[in-house]
């Protein structure tokens, strides 16, 4: 199978080297500047075991693509997607899947509108990784197994056997499940908990743990998604609540998601596009979200504070 990644960043290029030691073709869709560095120094991951991933690889830019691929891999920031509509639509035809490992939800419906459902998968990973100045990916010592696939309407297929067989061939342990859907919700009931609490009161896990309104701040945001997960058709096992209840209770805690550190760093956020759609689902049904709303407007207010000369 042919496969075009968008990007070469810390996602892209820790998931395109895996494709290419599973055996895959792989092409990068770069701007010029990754380009050169690609072409120069070659793709480099150094993963958390030690392992050191060297690869000269093939790239191309936007508008060099002059045919269709089997696999479009996603792992732009959401903010970025509906700029990369146009760049990677020659590369999908009749018998593409695009596949999007972003955070959130709303892509699916973008990809689908644009693009049409049959040709749309669902997935979710946990990556943490980061591009260094040199251009080399390096992985973290953070731990966890998600890797999940699947086709949206939960059927079987050969294309998500074979994506997940070459990405644990790989080194990276792939499963294809049957209700992606719901396993995307929970990835964002996660995301949406930890990014609400954390930037709405600008601090890590251990310091909401201290804080003596902590606790039921805490339940009341995780009752907040919870609300809207459930409406949407897709209830949150009781499991995952007590998971986010005691990340939020060790006051030792250094945790902060990577949201938070964007901000941080004075870099833009998928707020909007993550929060915010999660806001705008619950004002659809009429859920009231009070404490979602005002991580919103915070998350607005940053940007516009961001964009001031």
């Amino acid at each position: 199978m042919r496969y075009l990644v968008l990007g070469a960043g810390a996602l892209g290029g820790f998931f395109g080297a895996r494709l290419i030691k599973g055996g895959a073709d792989v092409t990068f869709l770069v701007r010029p500047r990754r380009e050169q560095q690609l072409q120069r120094d070659g793709l480099v991951v150094h993963t958390q075991d030690g392992e050191t991933l060297s690869y000269k690889v093939r790239s191309v830019q936007q508008g060099g693509i002059d045919k269709p691929f089997d696999v479009v891999l996603l792992t732009c920031k959401a903010y970025d997607l509906e700029g990369a509509l146009d760049a990677i639509a020659p590369a999908v035809g009749p018998g593409t899947a695009i596949l999007p490992v972003l955070n959130g939800i709303r892509h699916i419906d973008v990809l689908t509108q644009r693009f049409g459902a049959p040709q749309v998968l669902g997935g979710i990973t946990v990556v943490n990784a980061a591009l260094r100045p040199d251009g080399a990916i390096q992985q973290s010592q953070v731990r966890i197994n998600m890797n999940h696939l699947g086709e949206l309407d939960g059927q079987q297929s050969a294309r998500c056997g074979a994506i997940a067989q070459t990405l644990t061939a790989g080194g990276l342990a792939a499963e294809v499940v049957d209700n992606i859907a719901a396993s995307m919700w929970q990835k964002f009931f996660g995301y949406a908990c930890n990014a609400s609490l954390t930037t709405l009161t600008r601090s890590r896990a251990g310091s909401i743990a201290k804080a003596g309104a902590g606790a039921a701040f805490v339940s009341a945001v995780i009752g907040e998604v919870a609300s809207v997960a459930a409406a949407e058709g897709f209830p949150v096992p009781p499991s995952l609540p007590a998971l986010i209840q005691g990340m939020f209770s060790q006051p030792d805690s250094t945790y902060l998601p990577s949201i938070l550190v964007d901000m941080e760093e004075n870099r833009p956020t998928e707020g909007e596009h993550t929060i915010g759609d999660l806001v705008d689902r619950a004002n659809r049904r009429g859920i009231a979200v009070p404490l979602l709303t005002a991580a919103r407007c915070n998350l607005q207010a940053y940007e516009i504070n961001r964009a001031r000369p």
